[in-house]
C-alpha cells in the first residue's frame, strides 16, 4: 500500500494549496504540511516553492511528482490483481489517424487473438492518451505523434506514411513544393494532436507555420477534414492509412510535393515497470505481426 504522505504530495502538487489539499483529502491543514514535511526530510528534497498564494513543484519536485505518480498507478494495478485473477479487460487508447486508418484492420484480428478477454478503446490525441497512461486508465497507447522517448517503454509496431493530400486532378494537385501550398486553405487538427505536432515540426524545418497559408481550418475529424480536402476546400496533410478510402475511389490525391514526404512509426507506449509489462510485450510483438505489410497496402 502507498504512504498516505505520498497521497497527500499528489493532492497538493494537483491543487496548489494546503487548504484545497485538506478539503479533497479530509484531513487538517496542519496533518497536510506535516507529510509534506516528513517527506521532504525522508528524501533530502525540497519539492515545492511559493508563487504568491500557490505552491508550485520544484524541478526535483516535478521529477518526484511524475514517479510517485506511477506508484500510485502500480498500487491500483496491486489492488486490481488482488480482485481479479487477471485484467478485467485490455484498455488501450490509439490516436485518431491510427483509430480511424489502421484499428478497422487490426482490432478484429486482436479480438480474434484474446477472444475471452473484453477490449475497451479509447481514441484520444496524444496529450490526453498519455494522461490517461499515466493514470493508470489504460494499459497501452497507441501513438502516431511525439512523445517523451525517456519517459516510457516504447516501440514502433508499424511504419506510416504521412504526406499532402488535395482532391484528385484539382487545382492544388500540381504543387511540387510545400512552399506552394502556402496559395491553398489548410485543413488541420486541433493543437494537441499527434498529426499537428509532426506537420508543425516540418513546417519549421521549411521556416514555414501553418498561419501562413491562406486559411487555416481546424477540425478535430479526419473524415470531415479528408472529405473537405475531396471537396476542394484545401490541402491536408495525414496518414496514408487513414485516407486509403478515398485515395482507392480516385477522390484524394497525394500533392506531389518533393520536400515533403515522411515515413513515421506508429508506436506502442507504456509506462516502463509497468504491472502489465509481460502482456503488454506480446501485445505489441501480435500488433507488429497484424499491421507488417498494412502501410504497403495503399495506392501509390
Amino acid at each position: 500500500m502507498l504512504e498516505t504522505k505520498l497521497y497527500t504530495f499528489l493532492k497538493l502538487a494537483e491543487c496548489g494549496s494546503t487548504t484545497r489539499c485538506a478539503e479533497q483529502l479530509h484531513i487538517t491543514q496542519p496533518a497536510v504540511s506535516q507529510h509534506l514535511k516528513a517527506l521532504e526530510a525522508e528524501y533530502g528534497l525540497c519539492l515545492f516553492a511559493r508563487e504568491g498564494r500557490r505552491l508550485v513543484l520544484t524541478p526535483e519536485g516535478k521529477r518526484f511528482y511524475h514517479l510517485a505518480r506511477r506508484l500510485a498507478t502500480m498500487d491500483r494495478q496491486l489492488r486490481e490483481l488482488a480482485v481479479h485473477a487477471q485484467p478485467p479487460a485490455l484498455r488501450f487508447g490509439a490516436t485518431l489517424s491510427i483509430s480511424e486508418g489502421v484499428m478497422p484492420s487490426l482490432l478484429p484480428a486482436l479480438a480474434g487473438r484474446f477472444p475471452s478477454l473484453p477490449i475497451r478503446l479509447v481514441t484520444a490525441n496524444t496529450a490526453a492518451l498519455l494522461e490517461q497512461l499515466e493514470n493508470g486508465a489504460l494499459d497501452f497507447a497507441l501513438i502516431e505523434g511525439n512523445f517523451d522517448r525517456h519517459r516510457y517503454a516504447w516501440r514502433p509496431f508499424m511504419q506510416a506514411r504521412f504526406l499532402g493530400l488535395c482532391r484528385a486532378g484539382g487545382p492544388y494537385s500540381h504543387f511540387t513544393r510545400l512552399e506552394e501550398c502556402l496559395a491553398a486553405p489548410l485543413l488541420l487538427r486541433e493543437k494537441g494532436s499527434g498529426s499537428r505536432d509532426i506537420f508543425e515540426s516540418e513546417c519549421l524545418a521549411h521556416n514555414l507555420h501553418p498561419g501562413d497559408f491562406a486559411r487555416l481550418h481546424e477540425i478535430d475529424s479526419i473524415p470531415v477534414i479528408l472529405q473537405m480536402a475531396a471537396q476542394d476546400r484545401g490541402v491536408t496533410f495525414a496518414y496514408e492509412c487513414a485516407a486509403r478510402p478515398l485515395l482507392c475511389a480516385g477522390l484524394l490525391q497525394a500533392i506531389p510535393l518533393t520536400d515533403f514526404g515522411l515515413m513515421r512509426p506508429f508506436c506502442f507506449v507504456t509506462l516502463p515497470g509497468s504491472l502489465a509489462a509481460e502482456r503488454s510485450a506480446e501485445l505489441a510483438a501480435i500488433l507488429e505481426q497484424l499491421a507488417r505489410g498494412l502501410s504497403s497496402a495503399a495506392p501509390g
